[in-house]
């Protein structure tokens, strides 16, 4: 998954994420309110399974 991509994609639905590092590898982050809704705009957009 492009991560910049990805969060490019939720920032267009008005969803604010980042990219970051985490202990098992690359992360997109997003606050606990948004991220069902995050989910399922990466899923449609091709990013998630």
């Amino acid at each position: 998954m492009d991560l910049e991509e990805g969060v490019k994609a939720l920032w267009k639905e008005g969803i604010y994420a980042d990219s970051g590092m985490g202990c098992t590898g690359p992360v997109i982050l997003v606050s606990d309110a948004n991220l069902e809704k995050a989910k399922e705009i990466l899923k449609k957009a091709g990013y998630i399974n």
